[in-house]
């Protein structure tokens, strides 16, 4: 950059004699040239502070290299760039148009005018721009991927993937791309084929920490609970993911799934530190507990989570299960039938009510009970064996 400020400046007098011997016409054109030259020379001073984040200071440089040569496009292009970054929208889509104008081949102002109509949350216009992006620039990555999270936010996840799909192979060495394919597998539910792509995408990027917390979450949602862990607790220790209440749940649950009760309580306590407002977590919390043998902690734990959501089927069923290793009947068979009346579909429930009756000395009572799980499944393997062991005891 100093090298090219040195040069204009031994040019300049030469510049300005040779014109002096030419008409008004070589004159203007000499002095556009002259004016070009000056301001890429601020264009280039503009980008690198851009890239050092001044952008009071770009602006202004900016606008000077603008006056000096008001017809270069990547000028107006950088500009529309602060914009965004400044917030002014319209002020930003106002450059980018005008850099369009000047130069219909420029896809960088059609990837930032999606981005400005991103926010301002007209996706339809957005897609548009970052396809027409797309078209002018294949190899760009990163038009193609805001164009496919866009068609996503259109609900059209279909053609997201397929999008990309078949692009995968041309970008061989991205994990970007691969990333992407596998959180719309997630979205689809298609998670053993997620969790194949996510792997990929970890291994050509292995020091990007977002996409190893996508693969340890796709692998806990599809029951990979001892590959989850591997990924989660060494994510859980770097900078940024120990207050992640969300990942410290996934790993205390994959943990207790996977039989290791003391490493999930702690866990899912750190997880209740910093998500103490979520009933799912203390619910997970109370589980782990009292797998752990800690039932007055459980029972803590429990209370906690139904006085958050006072309507959660399960963490009655839970409580009724405590109950009944504290073997209080009468509570447990009250804890129960409320899980049951939350949700009268739920057979699990039914079963529990009728083995505490029977645990009571109400045999007929139970079998009734019994007899309601099987009317709603009678396939009901749990209701089916409690029935039948009823039937020997009479």
């Amino acid at each position: 950059m100093r090298k090219f400020c040195i040069f204009i400046l031994m040019t300049a007098p030469l510049l300005t004699a040779c014109a002096q011997h030419k008409d008004p016409s070589q004159q203007q054109a000499a002095m556009t040239r002259w004016n070009d030259a000056r301001s890429a020379v601020l264009l280039g001073l503009a980008k690198d502070e851009y890239d050092n984040q001044n952008f009071e200071k770009a602006r202004q440089t900016v606008d000077e290299a603008i006056q000096m040569s008001p017809n270069s496009a990547v000028a107006h292009v950088l500009s529309g760039r602060l914009y965004i970054e400044q917030g002014q929208l319209e002020a930003a889509e106002r450059e980018l148009a005008t850099a369009r104008q000047l130069d219909a081949a420029n896809a960088e102002c059609d990837y930032l005018s999606g981005v400005v109509y991103q926010r301002w949350q007209q996706p339809q216009e957005a897609l548009e721009f970052y396809e027409h992006a797309s078209a002018k620039a294949p190899a760009e990555l990163a038009y193609l991927l805001a164009r496919a999270e866009m068609l996503v936010a259109l609900d059209q996840r279909g053609q997201a993937l397929a999008l990309l799909q078949q692009k995968v192979t041309y970008f061989e060495h991205s994990g970007a791309i691969r990333d992407a394919v596998g959180l719309i597998l997630v979205q689809q539910n298609r998670l053993p084929e997620a969790v194949e792509m996510l792997r990929r995408a970890s291994i050509l990027s292995p020091d990007d920490l977002t996409i190893r917390e996508h693969l340890g979450t796709a692998m806990y949602e599809e029951g990979n609970y001892s590959d989850a862990i591997e990924v989660l607790s060494p994510l859980l220790k770097e900078d940024g993911y120990q207050d992640r209440g969300d990942l410290w749940a996934a790993l205390g649950e994959s943990q207790m799934e996977n039989g290791q009760p003391s490493d999930a309580v702690d866990s899912l306590t750190t997880a209740t530190d910093t998500l103490p407002n979520s009933a799912g977590v203390w619910l997970s919390l109370a589980k782990a507990q009292m797998q752990q043998g800690s039932l007055r902690l459980a029972d803590i734990s429990l209370r906690r989570s139904l006085s958050l959501d006072s309507g959660n089927s399960q963490a009655y069923l839970l409580q009724g299960y405590l109950q009944l290793r504290l073997e209080h009947l009468p509570d447990a068979l009250e804890a129960f039938r409320l899980a049951s009346r939350l949700d009268q579909s739920d057979t699990v429930s039914l079963c529990m009510i009728g083995l505490t009756l029977d645990k009571l000395g109400r045999a007929k009572q139970a079998a009734a009970f019994y007899q309601r799980a099987l009317q709603l499944n009678p396939h009901d393997q749990m209701a089916a064996q409690l029935m039948a062991r009823l039937d020997s005891h009479e």
